[in-house]
């Protein structure tokens, strides 16, 4: 029998798709179906960069996609660290507890066999992290789940995190903010020894500042089933980043096909738009013109790759 594991249930920190090789610059809806969707409509987009398409063409440099990938990954370990800290706390019961360098962090949480609700506020909690030195945060992070469904064979689980967190990092002075909800849905089915699973991840906005950047997560759904032996993983969404001083909207044409004996997708295509569009066309999917991956625009081939992490991509958020 498929059963839930308490000892499982943790926030699972948002990451996103980046495909910074473009030749001119880069849950739980509980279904199968985006929700519906209306626009980023984003609190912390000082310079209305959601609204400013940028330039993907043939010709220039791919500096600034670089630089937005750098930004997510950037971010995107803050968050790990801010969640090792409050992981690493010893706690055994509801309340309040003082953090090593100043204010406190609260944790707060209800629990059944088959639900939990988990709340963990910050105020002005001082603490040291390996890459930022010293840091004092402020605000909350919420993570509820549920098991919806469980038979002999399979189980089901709806989940979701909730962060409203900000903060200063003490040796630079720089300010960060995590603002957005992450929805999950996640299923398990086992069949002849077989173990398959699909995992969907739903974010209408997640914004991240840290000084000087910025960087949302927008409309965004992934998708990835299979069983370890394959598996295939599809993506849509916008990101919003300083970095390119606009937007890139991602979507996969053909799911990124996986194999446990292929290091990388052996299929694939995922398009990138803004003002203008490009295509990333991995594996067999790139017909013969790369043995990696391929970037088309404008229906040529402007870049291939024999190794796809030449391609920068992250595959989940």
């Amino acid at each position: 029998m498929i059963q839930l594991s308490r000892i499982g249930w943790g926030p699972v920190l948002p990451m996103v798709l980046v495909l910074s090789a473009c030749g001119g610059g880069s849950g739980g809806g509980g279904n199968d179906q985006p929700e519906e969707q209306t626009g980023p409509q984003l609190s912390y987009d000082r310079n209305d960069l959601a609204s400013k398409a940028v330039a993907i063409t043939s010709s220039g440099g791919m500096e600034s996609f670089q630089a937005l990938r750098g930004d997510l990954q950037l971010t995107q370990h803050l968050l790990y660290e801010i969640n090792a800290f409050s992981e690493s706390m010893p706690v055994t019961n509801a309340g309040t507890y003082p953090c090593e360098g100043g204010g406190t962090v609260e944790f707060r949480w209800q629990e059944t066999d088959t639900t939990l609700e988990k709340t963990t506020s910050f105020n002005q909690c001082s603490f040291n992290t390996m890459t930022f030195g010293d840091v004092v945060l402020s605000g909350s992070t919420r993570y509820e789940s549920a098991l919806v469904g469980e038979t002999a064979t399979s189980a089901s689980w709806k989940s979701s995190i909730t962060d409203d967190l900000s903060g200063s990092i003490k040796f630079s002075g720089e300010l960060f903010r995590f603002s957005g909800v992450i929805r999950m849905s996640d299923y398990l089915t086992e069949s002849g020894g077989v173990t398959s699973w699909r995992y969907i991840r739903d974010v209408k906005t997640y914004e991240r500042k840290l000084g000087s950047r910025y960087v949302a997560i927008a409309d965004a759904q992934n998708r990835d089933s299979g069983t370890d032996a394959d598996w295939e993983y599809e993506v849509r969404g916008t990101i919003v980043g300083s970095a390119i001083g606009g937007y890139v909207q991602l979507e996969t044409l053909d799911p990124l096909e996986m194999s446990e004996n292929v290091d990388g997708p052996v299929s694939g295509i995922v398009k990138l738009s803004s003002n203008g569009e490009a295509e990333v066309r991995f594996g067999s999917s790139a017909g013969g013109t790369a043995k990696a991956a391929a970037v088309w625009i404008d229906g040529a081939v402007v870049e291939s790759y024999e190794d796809w992490h030449e391609i920068g991509v992250v595959v989940y958020f």
